[in-house]
C-alpha cells in the first residue's frame, strides 16, 4: 500500500485534523484516510455526473417543495444593490 509524507503542514490544521479524530473516535491516520477517501468519492461522482436517479430524485423533491410559489426576480434586486 502506498504512503504518503505531507510536509510543511500548519501545525492550526494538524491540530484541527486531530481533534476531528478525536470526535470520530479515529486515529489521526485513520481519519485521514478517511477525509481522502471521501473527497475522491466525491470529486469522481462529481466528475462522472454521480448517480442521476438520486439527482432526479432531488429535483423531484424540489418541484414538489417549490411548487406554487411565487418568488421576485433578483435581478431587480441585484440592480439596486449596485446602484446604492
Amino acid at each position: 500500500m502506498a504512503q504518503i509524507l505531507v510536509e510543511n503542514l500548519d501545525p492550526v490544521i494538524l491540530e484541527k485534523l486531530e481533534n476531528l479524530a478525536k470526535q470520530h473516535g479515529r486515529s489521526l491516520q485513520e481519519e485521514l484516510k478517511h477525509i481522502l477517501q471521501q473527497a475522491a468519492e466525491t470529486l469522481t461522482n462529481y466528475q462522472i455526473g454521480g448517480d442521476m436517479q438520486q439527482v432526479r430524485d432531488a429535483v423531484a423533491r424540489a418541484q414538489i417543495r417549490y411548487a406554487n410559489k411565487f418568488f421576485s426576480d433578483s435581478a431587480e434586486l441585484i440592480r439596486e444593490d449596485r446602484e446604492r
